[in-house]
């Protein structure tokens, strides 16, 4: 992940993402939303210790800092919530789905197209574990109607109201 940034002529890169672990340097990871902040610094090895979710991290090329994250983990939800309506049919009463929980990127790395290239990985991990453990669908309960939006026009989620208001499905079928 590289790309030039608009702000200086110098070039942001960023490692593939990987698992966290304990080299990896948290602190100063700052994305403008706290919540996404201090789950990653406070919470993140956390639950990944405990089997709550996997936490993928991308670094700042040749540093352990961290630069942008994102959380995987495991889910169900009622047939009756299942979005398209046809997948609904002759299936079973709960269907198993991978959560994309926090996502988040530093406002250094904001605007470069790296939200996309986190998301994309996002879904070929949720499709790849899919093949080894069921799971129909992706689930995201996005922070706001902004990325609402980045999730419908990138990845092509749909909206769930029957769940609530700010629940998205990507069907992995």
């Amino acid at each position: 992940m590289s790309s030039q940034t608009s702000r200086t002529s110098k070039t942001l890169e960023l490692t593939a993402p990987e698992k966290l672990n304990g080299r990896h340097i948290l602190e100063q990871f700052e994305c403008g939303e706290a919540s996404i902040n201090d789950y990653l610094q406070k919470q993140a090895h956390k639950a990944q210790a405990a089997k709550q979710a996997v936490v993928y991290v991308c670094r700042r090329k040749g540093t352990q800092f961290v630069m942008a994250y994102f959380t995987l983990s495991s889910g169900s939800i009622a047939r009756a919530h299942v979005v398209p309506r046809g997948h609904q049919r002759n299936s079973p009463s709960v269907h198993p789905v991978t959560l994309l929980g926090r996502m988040g990127i530093t406002l250094e790395a904001q605007g470069q197209g790296f939200a996309v290239d986190l998301l994309q990985d996002a879904i070929e991990r949720s499709i790849a574990a899919s093949e080894a453990v069921g799971s129909c669908a992706i689930i995201v309960h996005p922070l706001n109607e902004q990325l609402t939006n980045f999730y419908i026009k990138y990845a092509g989620f749909l909206r769930c109201p029957e769940i609530s208001p700010i629940t998205l499905m990507l069907p992995l079928r």
